[in-house]
């Protein structure tokens, strides 16, 4: 497997600054099932991290498998979610087994650790999410929208921890710019 993801500095910075999106999203996607009525159902968490979700699912009651590309991530997840499986494998060709919901939070889907991602892909990966899934199973998923930069400009974010700083710097370019060629249809 060529994508590696984060090595052992930047997983723990992922961990301790980046994770509370997954930790906010972990009730309101818990409550989705228990209002699906799935209450000890298999979750993927694709794309999983250091486990912020896993291991809310997993004290729910849910059979988690916990996927993610970075060995240092999985190895955060594994002290952090004991009863979630984790793997190693990328959201790009990761086998899925059958689940009652799929969730990749925190942008994982426009990570570009694998160089096969873009949306070829992502076509590829939601076939595979739907044939994983049981009738009435849900996939969550954010993605990067329009607004988090400013267009053909940049907007600069720093995220601070004891040890620790990311200076952020996001660029928006319209979709008919060049480097925008790779999303379009072939």
């Amino acid at each position: 497997m060529k994508a590696t993801g984060y090595s052992d500095d930047l997983a723990y910075v992922h961990h301790v600054g980046f994770e509370g999106f997954a930790e906010r999203a972990a009730p309101w996607i818990l409550a989705g099932l228990r209002r699906a009525g799935v209450r000890r159902g298999t979750v993927v968490d694709l794309g999983c991290g250091s486990g912020a979700f896993a291991a809310r699912a997993a004290a729910a009651g849910h059979r988690v498998v916990g996927i993610d590309v970075s060995p240092s991530m999985l190895a955060i997840a594994r002290r952090r979610a004991p009863r979630a499986t984790f793997r190693r494998g990328s959201f790009a060709d990761a086998t899925l087994p059958r689940c009652d919901a799929v969730v990749a939070l925190g942008e994982v889907l426009g990570y570009r650790f694998d160089p096969r991602a873009g949306r070829p892909v992502l076509r590829r990966v939601f076939r595979r999410v739907f044939e994983a899934l049981v009738p009435g199973g849900m996939f969550v998923f954010d993605v990067a929208g329009p607004g988090r930069g400013t267009v053909d400009g940049t907007r600069v974010r720093t995220v601070a921890g004891e040890d620790w700083v990311v200076l952020v710097h996001r660029t928006e370019r319209a979709l008919d710019h060049p480097e925008h060629d790779h999303f379009r249809e072939a």
